[in-house]
């Protein structure tokens, strides 16, 4: 995974943390015979340097807590996580130059 410098913004909300990752969690939900997709967007902070794996794993909680407590699943018939993408590394260390 290539690590970018943190911008202004990434920085904002990283916590103070080194290292931010940005993850986007594909959703796919059915209700009343119409399919649909929603992308979600996961930032994930740490101090340490995180696995794809780990990312993965963390991103997919993270929204499967959301499906749990968001109205606007509440009437689905079928939700389900059919895809992760890891769209951005940032470390706070790293310097534009």
């Amino acid at each position: 995974m290539k690590y970018s410098p943190m911008t202004d913004i990434v920085k904002k909300f990283s916590n103070n943390q080194r290292f931010s990752y940005h993850v986007v969690v594909n959703i796919y939900t059915r209700q009343d015979n119409h399919d649909d997709y929603i992308n979600k967007n996961v930032r994930i902070g740490s101090n340490e340097i995180l696995s794809k794996d780990e990312l993965t794993e963390r991103a997919v909680h993270v929204v499967s807590g959301l499906i749990d407590s968001q109205a606007e699943f509440k009437g689905c018939e079928q939700v389900q996580i059919v895809g992760v993408t890891l769209a951005g590394a940032y470390d706070r260390d790293l310097n534009d130059n």
